[in-house]
């Protein structure tokens, strides 16, 4: 019994007939029927039912069908992972916003978890800053990117993963330090930090422009998570919307800084980005493998809930 055999019988059984089979499988139907009559003879039994109306399957030709679909299958996969493999190994390359704090807790895991589901690939990280988040997809210099949307282009397709509280960051001795909460009417006035060359669409969500009315924006320009945690580290006045993870996992360690609850604000999505009509399966497998992680490990991320 060989592969051409099953292919043979398959294509048969899903005919219906031994001319179907053959003109699917552009083989001489006498061919068909000599390699369909030599399989029951290896087998020491009756596969097919012949009669004026087609061919159907005996029992035991039920149960080969299934069989024989599975192998097919399984023989498909071996020659697309060889060919693969005979091809050498394919490279990906994935941009991480604010590096760690990506995609928060679970950043790590999602690498790892690719590498572990594909390793034919070689993965190269790359952190992107406040500005060329987006625009390092779209101009090739990596292949897909954990990202905090809002996205100022349609270019790109997003697949969200799951959303995060804001709290307000400041130094311990600002007048909001120690306090339980507070309103995001209360932080209007306070000078926030600039994202310089950061897309306009991403700084209107961080300094809650919606609701600021047009009041200005004061305060030292940066492009980096640590370039932020410095810079209110180096002022008494100057106060910043961030992330839960990003204080959990970078900021937390700059001295001497706080943050306060902030409701009313609104939460911050973590997503997978890639060019729109991207087709590469390693690019779409890494989407794949980042939903799953999130799905099965989203409450290692504290106050994230998954996006609806």
């Amino acid at each position: 019994m060989d592969v051409q055999q099953l292919e043979m019988f398959v294509a048969v059984a899903e005919e219906g007939s031994i001319h179907g089979g053959a003109r699917r499988l552009l083989i001489a139907q006498p061919a068909v029927s000599k390699s369909l009559r030599k399989l029951e003879r290896q087998l020491g039994t009756e596969l097919l039912v012949r009669s004026p109306q087609g061919i159907g399957l005996t029992v035991a030709g039920e149960v080969l069908l299934v069989q024989a679909r599975e192998i097919l299958e399984r023989v498909g996969r071996t020659v697309e992972i060889v060919r693969k493999a005979g091809h050498g190994r394919r490279h990906l390359v994935v941009g991480l916003v604010a590096g760690v704090v990506a995609a928060a807790e679970l950043t790590s895991e999602i690498i790892r978890q690719f590498r572990e589901d594909r390793p034919d690939v070689s993965v190269t990280l790359r952190e992107l800053d406040f500005p060329s988040q987006f625009s390092a997809i779209t101009d090739g210099r990596v292949d897909t990117a954990l990202v905090r949307p809002p996205c100022p282009t349609t270019d790109l397709a997003l697949t969200p993963l799951f959303e995060e509280p804001i709290v307000l960051c400041c130094r311990t001795d600002h007048p909001f330090a120690g306090k339980d909460r507070l309103e995001v009417a209360d932080i209007l006035k306070e000078p926030m930090l600039d994202m310089a060359d950061s897309p306009q669409l991403w700084k209107d969500f961080w300094l809650l422009t919606d609701d600021r009315y047009e009041q200005p924006v004061t305060g030292q320009s940066v492009q980096t998570v640590s370039e932020l945690g410095l810079a209110l580290a180096c002022s008494n006045r100057t106060v910043m919307p961030i992330a839960s993870s990003t204080w959990r996992l970078s900021v937390a360690g700059v001295q001497p800084l706080t943050t306060i609850p902030l409701r009313g604000a609104p939460a911050t999505l973590a997503a997978v980005a890639v060019m729109r009509g991207e087709h590469r399966d390693e690019v779409n497998d890494f989407v794949s493998t980042a939903k799953r992680v999130v799905r099965q490990r989203i409450q290692d991320v504290p106050g994230a809930e998954l996006h609806a």
